[in-house]
């Protein structure tokens, strides 16, 4: 009997001891999770991210190489026409600008045509009358972008007895570039000034500036045309030589406004399109360029032998008369149209046979 009370109260106390556990767990309180929330697709951009649209996470690029500057292969003549390239081309590499230079000299127009042609210069210093015939040649597919350099052409005289072109007449003119520009520049100032080059005059034709330099060394009292810098060459050899009349500024008092527009920098369409900002930030430096090569002629002398352009010593004494000078849009145009004008006027073949279209004149704007 006692036995069977035991059982009984200890089923009840287990009951009891059940309902106090029950009654306990259903009153704890469980404490909040105070972590950062995460959203629910934080999973799934962890192990496979979601890759926004290229063009609003992406760096911009501007051609394959987006860490690499644009290489421009820039070619020039020994000569006025290069002078002016000298700065830029030996401060390319200092990180600034969009672009590299790979430049190279060589010597005479002739060699310039095949480089542009087959695409192996990108831009060019030469002659304004071989801007055009390039034009012509590759049919639109260059332009010029800027003039660099205008009338280069002097007469010089061992002697004192010519200060105009009028006080020409009855004498004898050594001088080299007959059919080209410096003959049709020639003729067309010394008919301004009212003289007929076949009959007041006798001009000497010689094939190279040194056969010049040569028969003004054997001829006292001789005189010439040559161009800037073989004026300062000849002088190194005649003392006596003077340079008597800059036919620039002679062709600025009579020709209006057609530039003697001697030199110009022409640039391959296609190379233009490809890096617009790169060929704007090449002129803009160019500018500053020629203008330090005028201001400091010591310090750009050096710079231009460096290049191989001309000795420094050479260059100094003639960049004062080199005309080296800067012009682009609608002023380029003006005075280079012009120019052009007159050329075909004597000889269409002297441009390409035919005047440049508009688009020929390189805008920042296109």
């Amino acid at each position: 009997m006692k036995t069977k009370k035991r059982k009984v109260l200890f089923i009840s106390t287990l009951i009891m001891v059940l309902l106090l556990l029950i009654s306990a767990c259903s009153n704890t309180k469980v404490p909040k999770d105070t972590s950062p929330s995460v959203p629910e697709t934080s999973i799934f951009e962890t192990k496979v991210p979601i890759v926004p649209e290229p063009e609003t996470t992406e760096p911009e690029v501007s051609s394959p190489h987006s860490n690499e500057k644009v290489v421009l292969n820039v070619v020039g003549l020994k000569g006025p026409t290069s002078m002016g390239l000298a700065p830029l081309v030996l401060s390319a590499a200092d990180g600034e600008e969009t672009f590299d230079i790979d430049f190279s000299v060589v010597g005479a127009p002739t060699d310039v045509a095949p480089l542009i042609v087959k695409g192996e210069a990108d831009l060019a210093a030469v002659p304004a009358n071989l801007a055009a015939v390039l034009y012509n040649k590759t049919e639109g597919g260059i332009s010029v972008v800027a003039v660099n350099t205008l009338g280069v052409l002097n007469i010089v005289e061992r002697g004192e007895t010519v200060t105009t072109l009028a006080d020409l007449q009855g004498k004898t003119v050594y001088a080299s570039g007959q059919a080209a520009v410096p003959e049709y520049v020639f003729n067309m100032l010394l008919e301004k000034e009212g003289l007929d080059p076949a009959n007041d005059l006798t001009v000497v034709w010689l094939a190279e500036h040194t056969e010049v330099v040569s028969n003004l060394a054997a001829n006292d009292g001789s005189v010439a045309l040559l161009p800037q810098p073989f004026v300062t060459v000849a002088q190194q050899q005649l003392e006596d030589l003077r340079l008597a009349v800059d036919l620039n500024t002679v062709w600025e008092n009579n020709m209006g406004d057609a530039g003697l527009v001697m030199g110009v920098l022409i640039a391959r369409n296609d190379i233009i399109e490809a890096h617009p900002e790169a060929v704007a930030d090449f002129l803009a430096q160019y500018e500053q360029s020629m203008r330090y090569v005028n201001e400091n002629p010591e310090e750009a002398s050096k710079m231009i032998e460096q290049l191989d352009i001309f000795k420094a010593a050479i260059a100094q004494k003639a960049i004062p008369y080199c005309h080296i000078h800067f012009m682009m849009g609608e002023p380029m145009k003006t005075a280079l149209s012009g120019f052009l004008n007159l050329l075909y006027e004597i000889d269409p073949k002297s441009i390409g046979g035919a005047l440049p279209a508009d688009e020929f004149y390189y805008s920042s704007n296109r």
